[in-house]
């Protein structure tokens, strides 16, 4: 944990609020946990019910939805208004502060202004810039700096995780815990391979690039699935990019041979164009729109210039 917030929890100098910024999700969930164990718990076993999401004074608020709405914020701001049943202390985690909406920032604006007594508020956000400044000026800030993309892989590969793979989870901003989720639970191995056979696919035969969508999207069947896959297509027109620009560090450096063909007869407009499409699809997923429909219109557009 930070040697910053040790300090404060040692010297018993808590704020009410601290927002957590970083580059990194997983790095900001880690530093948030440990904090909060620390804060609540002067015991290991007690820390691991803490860390189990088991302890009545602790609070982690996290979605996969597009937004955090009021709704959420008014329940979590009724079990802080409680008071602390194990200790001294009660702490509520809110992951992705950013979605939270402006209906639901002016809740929680409100508790900021008046917390109950040893009430911790940790809020946590990649983009900073979308929060607030009202939010900012009631907080303090916390940088968290996430491990450097080589220490990353080399933990990865140690752990058993193959330097291609490895280096498209770098590549993907997640954090080693995460990673080795996706690796042991969610078919991660799977989802890489399909990815890149439909991104072949429409980058050679633009026509079975659209019918090569069923089978992919059987493999990649919910939401995080089919985000993440658009995000690995990223990385992958990218790489493109990157070869063309004599740059080695590559998502796919399995792929390298083939990308080195596909890159010679594209250029950079080219390349960022489907970037955009891709990011045009990202979004449209968070609003729900059919995923069907999110990968049919990428692979119709990258059809119009694919010849």
């Amino acid at each position: 944990m930070n040697r910053q917030l040790q300090q404060l929890v040692t010297a018993n100098k808590l704020s009410h609020a601290y927002l957590m910024e970083g580059t990194q999700r997983t790095a900001l969930k880690e530093e948030a946990i440990q904090f909060a164990a620390h804060i609540l718990a002067a015991d290991d076993t007690v820390r691991s019910r803490v860390f189990s999401h088991n302890h009545s004074d602790f609070y982690w608020l996290e979605t996969d939805e597009q937004s955090i709405k009021k709704e959420m914020i008014e329940e979590l701001l009724h079990r802080m208004n409680q008071k602390p049943v194990e200790g001294d202390y009660k702490v509520y985690v809110i992951v992705d502060f950013d979605k939270v909406t402006v209906q639901g920032e002016n809740s929680i604006l409100k508790f900021l202004e008046e917390p109950p007594p040893n009430t911790v508020a940790l809020l946590l956000t990649t983009k900073s810039g979308e929060i607030l400044p009202t939010i900012h000026s009631r907080c303090q800030h916390i940088s968290v700096s996430a491990p450097s993309d080589d220490t990353l892989r080399t933990a990865l590969i140690n752990g058993g995780i193959s330097e291609a793979q490895a280096a498209t989870l770098v590549a993907l901003s997640f954090g080693e815990e995460e990673a080795n989720d996706w690796m042991e639970e969610k078919e991660f191995t799977q989802l890489r391979t399909a990815m890149l056979k439909w991104a072949d696919m429409m980058m050679t035969d633009s026509t079975m690039g659209l019918v090569q969508i069923v089978d992919l999207l059987q493999i990649v069947s919910d939401r995080e699935q089919q985000l993440l896959a658009l995000d690995m297509l990223q990385l992958y027109f990218q790489d493109m990019i990157y070869i063309k620009l004599n740059n080695h560090h590559l998502s796919f450096p399995d792929h390298q041979p083939k990308l080195e063909i596909l890159a010679r007869h594209r250029s950079l407009s080219e390349c960022v164009k489907w970037i955009d499409v891709v990011l045009l699809g990202k979004r449209n997923l968070l609003q729900y729109v059919s995923p069907m429909l999110v990968f049919e219109h990428i692979a119709i557009q990258i059809a119009k210039e694919v010849k």
